[in-house]
């Protein structure tokens, strides 16, 4: 049995499968640093440009001559939105990190205010959820305490990381998922493998998942040495100790975040792996089984209202940057989708699946 439940690296290198999705996954983070670096996606100053247009529209929209008293406070925010986004501009401009910094930091109270206040134009303001809006503001508070600049475009490693993080989630999801689909295909065309080796189900769904956990973390290993490496060889490392906000409320240093957001993440993948291995029970078609598993990681996405009373099952969960950040909370209005939560409900579906998975194969075998 010990050797049953052994990884076996060489399986990871004999198969071209896994190579090439070990190689796909570097080769995005490698292209999206480059994207990022050359494009100036999703730096600050762009962002910020696109709030300043907002904000003029909406002035201009709401300063009539009628306007209630009630409505002048909404003016008046949109007034230091635009403002604060001058003053971003300003200090990218002159090259001033700390103008800069304490401009986000205005444009991030003026937006949180208007979530907080439910002003009439939040619905056409490119606003953050508000549980990244309180983060922010705490980050931002703590960065300016502390005298050091925030992030706002991509040069080093620590500024690549924060700034790829929400979509870290959807492609290490997309790569538990390419890995195994056709997790249980196999055995289950071939009978004779099953026979031939006659292992319980426990040992043998145990033994196919730690085996596929192993690929997986050694994809996410080949994956986090890209993001690593490859920004320090232009201007190094950056600052590890860069605080980011859990659910908006408490901070940590950028490589504690780091080790508790690569834990939600793995347990996606273990839950993602079980999945797979179950609904290959059923199916036996690769194809078939990527697109179940997609349509089911993606749903809370397309369907948040659904979902805000489903919350006890895993699949908003996979979401590992939403459930840490608390954007999830937002994206459900639902206040139980916390961090711990997704963390427990995680790891007892991976036993609901395995549960499932070993009552399958032993009525197969039989």
């Amino acid at each position: 049995m010990g050797t049953q439940l052994g990884f076996d690296w060489r399986q990871m290198v004999h198969s071209r499968k896994n190579l090439a999705l070990a190689g796909l996954f570097v080769a995005a983070f490698i292209i999206g640093f480059f994207a990022l670096m050359w494009t100036h996606r999703l730096d600050v100053g762009q962002t910020a440009q696109a709030t300043a247009n907002a904000a003029v529209a909406n002035y201009a929209e709401y300063n009539l001559d009628t306007l209630s008293k009630s409505q002048k406070p909404l003016l008046a925010n949109l007034d230091a939105q635009n403002s604060a986004t001058g003053v971003i501009g300003l200090g990218i401009k002159l090259g001033e990190p700390d103008t800069t910094r304490n401009g986000l930091l205005s444009l991030r109270n003026a937006q949180l205010e208007m979530r907080q206040r439910h002003f009439k134009a939040i619905n056409t303001m490119p606003l953050p959820p508000l549980h990244q809006l309180k983060g922010d503001v705490l980050t931002l508070t703590r960065l300016k305490d502390d005298d050091k600049p925030a992030v706002t475009g991509v040069t080093t490693s620590s500024s690549y990381i924060v700034t790829i993080l929400p979509y870290l989630s959807w492609l290490t999801g997309a790569a538990a998922i390419l890995l195994a689909c056709d997790s249980w295909v196999e055995r289950r065309r071939h009978q004779t493998l099953m026979t031939a080796r006659p292992l319980t189900a426990g040992v043998a769904g145990s033994s196919r998942l730690l085996t596929l956990t192993g690929f997986y973390l050694l994809i996410l290993a080949a994956g986090l040495l890209a993001i690593v490496a490859l920004p320090a060889l232009f201007n190094g490392i950056g600052d590890t100790a860069y605080p980011l906000a859990v659910m908006g409320k408490t901070l940590l240093p950028l490589w504690q975040y780091l080790l508790l957001f690569g834990g939600l993440t793995l347990l996606a993948g273990i839950w993602i792996i079980s999945f797979c291995m179950l609904l290959n029970t059923w199916v036996t078609n690769a194809y078939l089984t990527t697109f179940i598993v997609a349509a089911v990681a993606i749903s809370p996405l397309m369907l948040p209202q659904v979902f805000r009373f489903l919350w006890f099952l895993p699949f908003s969960y996979l979401d590992s940057y939403a459930t840490l950040s608390g954007t999830l909370i937002d994206r459900l209005n639902q206040p139980l989708a916390s961090t711990w939560s997704g963390a427990g409900l995680l790891l007892v579906w991976v036993v609901v699946n395995l549960g499932l998975f070993g009552y399958r194969v032993k009525k197969e075998v039989a």
